[in-house]
């Protein structure tokens, strides 16, 4: 009698919490136009934890990833010592790969915070020498002519609801590539998506699990619009969301790129990973590869004024105190790098001289000394 009495108990508390749960998490029913529920910066949250589980088979795949660097690296064709960004990085996968393989100047970009600290923790538990930075691919952090390769790889481009953002992307890739430098584009086939994709699937994405998607053209046909709803076997529906990214044909594609100053522009053909579930690849299903080259003179070197030259003193954080507020109460990589940003940039500002104090013991001797100055 005992023994039924706490099985009812139980199951009044899964249901309680089952229902507590739903209440949580408003979840939409039948949806007759998805594109109305796609908001215009869905990119911002949906690229997380459940992302990584509800494509793990594409974008956590060890050996996927292998192959495709195999295939990136072939079209390069560039040595370990060429700079490199990683653009729309997202957790980091081909960055890390190209540093296991020797390649020691890499930089991985992306929006999605979770992403980034993800990558940051496996290169440095593989004691990988990657910097990866939170940013938007619109304003890339980085001076002009900086880097030999520019990479958008995991069909990580077409996701603005404005397509003019797509080309601020490429011109923000086009400015900090050197001249002559390479963009290497992994992108969805725009023609065979719009054609062949599923309206409605559904498949677990591990042991508890699953996740059931509908999509639909856009209104003018140039986006894919999809809807996913994953669902934990226990815990009920914990995720409903929408996003669109947009579909280039190789026309439309040669055709942006042209206008945004590349060219030699090759279709190396395409690509279709090895999931090792096999079921809905979505956008990944079939890809373009595409590189091009950055049109481009090298930019003119701005001429320091030495007459006149004001003085500004800098004062910055102390490296060798503790800060509570940073990752193990330390400066780290991010910090050291965002200095070096900050030097550089205010060693191009004209007729000023900048001296930085960092020393926090002996400031007050430091800035007396400075005073007359």
């Amino acid at each position: 009698m005992k023994k039924t009495v706490n099985k009812d108990k139980t199951t009044k508390a899964t249901r309680s919490l089952r229902r507590s749960l739903r209440n949580q998490f408003p979840v939409l029913g039948p949806v007759v136009d998805l594109e109305t529920h796609v908001s215009p910066d869905w990119w911002r949250g949906i690229f997380n934890r459940l992302y990584l589980k509800t494509d793990a088979d594409v974008i956590d795949d060890l050996q996927i990833t292998k192959e495709e660097i195999d295939y990136f690296t072939q079209i390069l064709n560039v040595d370990a010592s060429a700079l490199i960004l990683d653009l729309a990085c997202g957790q980091g996968r081909h960055t890390l790969e190209l540093a296991r393989r020797g390649y020691d100047h890499l930089e991985g970009l992306d929006r999605s915070r979770y992403l980034i600290q993800r990558a940051k923790t496996v290169s440095k538990k593989e004691r990988l020498d990657v910097k990866f930075r939170e940013g938007d691919a619109r304003k890339i952090p980085h001076p002009v002519d900086h880097f030999d390769v520019v990479m958008i790889l995991g069909n990580s481009f077409g996701y603005f609801e404005n397509p003019h953002d797509d080309e601020k992307v490429l011109k923000e890739a086009l400015r900090v590539l050197k001249p002559d430098g390479q963009l290497l584009l992994d992108i969805t086939d725009g023609d065979f998506i719009s054609k062949n994709f599923q309206p409605r699937s559904w498949e677990w994405i591990d042991k508890k699990h699953f996740v059931c998607r509908e999509r639909s053209l856009s209104h003018d046909e140039r986006r894919l619009i999809s809807r996913e709803v994953i669902t934990h076997v226990e815990r009920g529906v914990i995720a409903d969301q929408f996003y669109g990214e947009r579909l280039y044909s190789k026309e439309r594609l040669e055709k942006l790129l042209l206008s945004c100053k590349f060219d030699q522009i090759e279709f190396q053909g395409e690509m279709k990973p090895k999931s090792q579930r096999m079921q809905d690849l979505g956008m990944m299903e079939m890809r373009l590869i595409v590189n091009a080259r950055a049109k481009k003179e090298w930019a003119p070197v701005k001429k320091k004024i030495d007459k006149e030259l004001k003085n500004i003193v800098v004062i910055l954080g102390d490296p060798q105190k503790k800060d509570k507020v940073k990752p193990d109460a330390v400066f780290d990589e991010d910090d050291f790098y965002t200095i070096d940003q900050l030097k550089n940039a205010l060693s191009k500002v004209d007729q000023y001289r900048f001296t930085f104090l960092d020393n926090h013991i002996q400031l007050l001797d430091d800035l007396i000394k400075l005073k007359s100055k």
